[in-house]
């Protein structure tokens, strides 16, 4: 059985993460023409982010696997392929009016890639490569980024799409960013991370 080399490794990780960039980038353009005109400002504003910061990363992995001696425009491997088309899917699927069920799919989406790039960096970090890793911890940074704007703003659009439907609504949005609040700062604290 053939050993990769370090170098091998590396490039098959970060052509797995541009093809997931890639792949989410297609589905947030689709995602953000669809709900451009539905009325709910802060969904727009926030898709039009996720993908300028999707642009960005699927420009600078490319560039980076590049480095490293490949193509982003090889096959990837079929499980990356598998979950990016299941995402991308997700996002697809949901009705143009739903802000929130879009948002709840990106939110869905940077997770996947924040733990793909948690795992960039621990590879690229221990097979010494700095460079990689320094872009997945810009990465991974990114898209932590990205989740929370959407925690922050899903109280609101939620309200939004009550009140569209005819509901009568109290406007709770700061006690929900303050209930996911106090959830992630005792997470923080009884696993010992620092929020």
């Amino acid at each position: 059985m053939a050993t990769e080399t370090a170098n091998e490794t590396l490039t098959t990780y970060v052509s797995d993460m541009h093809a997931l960039a890639t792949h989410g980038l297609k589905a947030i353009e689709r995602q953000l023409e669809n709900i451009k005109d539905e009325g709910h400002p802060e969904a727009y504003a926030a898709v039009r982010e996720f993908q300028r910061t999707l642009q960005s990363h699927t420009f600078l992995l490319d560039a980076r696997v590049k480095a490293l001696g490949g193509s982003s425009t090889q096959p990837v491997k079929d499980a990356v392929s598998a979950v990016a088309g299941v995402v991308a899917g997700l996002i697809n699927a949901v009705r143009a009016e739903e802000a929130s069920k879009s948002l709840r799919d990106d939110y869905t989406f940077f997770s996947h890639m924040a733990i793909g790039y948690l795992m960039l960096y621990t590879t690229a970090a221990g097979l010494r490569d700095r460079e990689t890793a320094s872009l997945a911890e810009t990465g991974y940074r990114d898209v932590a980024r990205l989740a929370i704007h959407i925690d922050h703003i899903m109280p609101t659009v939620v309200l939004q799409e009550l009140r569209q439907d005819g509901l009568s609504v109290v406007d709770v949005s700061h006690e929900a960013v303050a209930m996911l609040k106090n959830a992630w700062d005792r997470s923080a604290a009884s696993t010992g991370i620092a929020a």
